[in-house]
């Protein structure tokens, strides 16, 4: 499918409009293929030519969402991640779909796993910018990271914890000594 045809864009974008509006209407879990082929006007076999499943096509709207992520400076990444992911994706057009989802379950996990996804590839992308101890397998880095960011999210989400990403990039930069280099 040659996603630069206007047709393949409108029928993209009218279903990813279609979810968001569902996403701030309702829970994710409760939103159905059928829920979302019906608020955009696309038949669901349409539907299934651009995407696999819900859990892609919300992927797909992260994506859109986090743009932001990757036109920040790689060292600022590296540096405060915490931090940059919280400018990326806490804008005001995801803060409403995150009050409705915040208890939603299956919602978190999908958003959870995109950012230590995202975070943990991009660091294995530009191992080159980092400064660590040369006896450190450099491939082992991008593991560490993803599963300690994993951790961050999990025990915030957990222990209801009230901390702002400047603080958490503090903290994690205690637990892993990753910088970028100058």
């Amino acid at each position: 499918m040659n996603n630069e045809d206007i047709r393949v864009i409108k029928t993209k974008k009218a279903l990813t409009d279609s979810l968001y509006f569902l996403l701030e209407e309702e829970v994710y879990s409760t939103i159905t293929v059928n829920k979302i082929c019906e608020n955009a006007n696309v038949h669901r076999t349409t539907f299934y030519k651009h995407f696999y499943d819900k859990k892609e096509i919300l992927v797909y709207l992260f994506k859109l969402t986090g743009d932001d992520y990757f036109s920040t400076d790689i060292k600022e990444r590296i540096n405060n991640p915490f931090q940059v992911l919280a400018k990326s994706f806490n804008k005001e057009e995801l803060f409403r779909i995150e009050m409705k989802q915040q208890d939603d379950k299956e919602f978190k996990k999908i958003y959870n796993d995109y950012l230590i996804e995202i975070v943990q590839n991009d660091f294995k992308n530009n191992m080159h910018c980092l400064e660590v101890d040369h006896t450190v397998p450099k491939s082992l880095i991008s593991y560490v990271f993803g599963s300690v960011l994993a951790a961050f999210i999990e025990w915030k989400m957990n222990e209801h914890a009230t901390i702002n990403s400047q603080h958490m990039d503090q903290i994690f930069h205690k637990l892993l000594n990753v910088k970028a280099r100058e």
